[in-house]
């Protein structure tokens, strides 16, 4: 429909280091990279929202991750858009995210570094900290798939990072990513939106009979079919319509933008003034409310914010300890360090690497000693 539009193959920037070619696309190629990467392994063992809770069913990084990757292959194809390059972009998104979910990310912020933010964690995590390969350090990603992943939340103005890789190797920070950039970070919030009510519903903190009493967040729902089904169907049911919902608004409002004489082809995008990719205004102010639903009724609730209070326990014990402690890391994190500031980025590099169980097992350890 819109493949003028595309980040097509042949036109990629390429990478930083040249590959030999082999039988896969380029962005095909970064998939698999990604796949393989260590950091990408451990998202199964990152939490979502639920810190401590092990059930089966509840939401990880990993999960949240591949949930965001079908959405924007989904979009991405409608459009007749690189399939591949949304599926990078969603797949690398998270891979900097600190144990313990977004409480991880505060924890950081207070204690270590103001500046901490998980997108510019991702961005090194596969240029710099991934060993993978003999010749470089990182995952040697092609440049759309980072151009994608650095301005996940949109062009940026006032950079606190600098993201230049060579004189050759650098990125237009305050323009716009491809489409299919977009789409990911758009089909990032329809996941985590519709996942999270379905995790809380299914944890009992929120409630199918509360929620139909909210007309205008979930007036697309008919609550009357969904009190027929039984409990699980009508959760399964209630998440589904959430993204059949926002996505279907997704395509329409996207295709009206597209539909636009002064948008001809793939340059056009990446000059806009704004996203092409986006939902309708009253659908972007639904989305604004369901998500501060979630936040007052489900992220601040009784049960998260004690296993929230856990958390944050364990990481200042962690960044304090490591401080004070540098003698503890393993020989290879230590090498890094020559100042004060590759110390504190250090920690940042080192926090960011563990996943929940293995904060809780560093705690566990060290707790005890001091």
């Amino acid at each position: 429909m819109f493949s003028n539009l595309s980040a097509l193959n042949e036109n990629s920037k390429g990478r930083l280091y040249d590959v030999t070619p082999d039988h896969r696309l380029p962005y095909e190629r970064d998939r698999d990279r990604i796949y393989h990467s260590t950091a990408f392994r451990k998202l199964k063992d990152k939490t979502q929202v639920f810190m401590f809770e092990k059930g089966d069913y509840y939401r990880n990084r990993l999960t949240h991750t591949l949930e965001v990757s079908q959405i924007a292959r989904s979009v991405s194809r409608k459009f007749q858009l690189n399939e591949d390059l949304a599926e990078c972009i969603s797949l690398c998104h998270d891979l900097g995210h600190s144990p313990f979910g977004h409480v991880g990310e505060d924890i950081i912020t207070q204690e270590l570094d103001h500046n901490f933010n998980h997108n510019i964690q991702s961005f090194r995590q596969v240029t710099l900290l991934e060993k993978k390969y003999v010749s470089y350090d990182g995952l040697n990603l092609s440049w759309e798939t980072l151009d994608g992943l650095i301005k996940h939340n949109g062009p940026i103005q006032d950079p606190i990072h600098e993201y230049g890789l060579s004189k050759d190797f650098y990125f237009d920070l305050n323009k716009n990513p491809s489409l299919e950039a977009q789409i990911a970070s758009i089909s990032d919030d329809i996941a985590y939106i519709a996942h999270d009510f379905d995790d809380g519903i299914r944890s009992e903190i929120l409630n199918l009979k509360i929620l139909s009493k909210y007309s205008t967040l979930f007036d697309f729902i008919d609550f009357d079919y969904l009190f027929s089904l039984n409990d699980k169907v009508a959760r399964n049911y209630f998440t589904r319509q959430i993204i059949n919902y926002l996505v279907l608004n997704l395509i329409k409002e996207t295709e009206l933008k597209l539909n636009n004489p002064k948008i001809e082809k793939h340059v056009d995008i990446i000059n806009a003034s704004e996203f092409c990719v986006g939902f309708s205004a009253n659908i972007s102010e639904q989305v604004a409310l369901m998500k501060s639903y979630l936040y007052e009724h489900f992220y601040t609730s009784d049960f998260v914010y004690n296993s929230r209070t856990h958390a944050e326990k364990i990481l200042v014990f962690i960044i304090n300890f490591l401080k004070e402690n540098i003698s503890e890391l393993p020989s290879s994190w230590k090498r890094k360090i020559t100042d004060e500031q590759s110390k504190k980025q250090t920690i940042v590099d080192y926090v960011c690497g563990m996943t929940d169980q293995y904060a809780i097992n560093f705690y566990k350890n060290y707790a005890s000693k001091h």
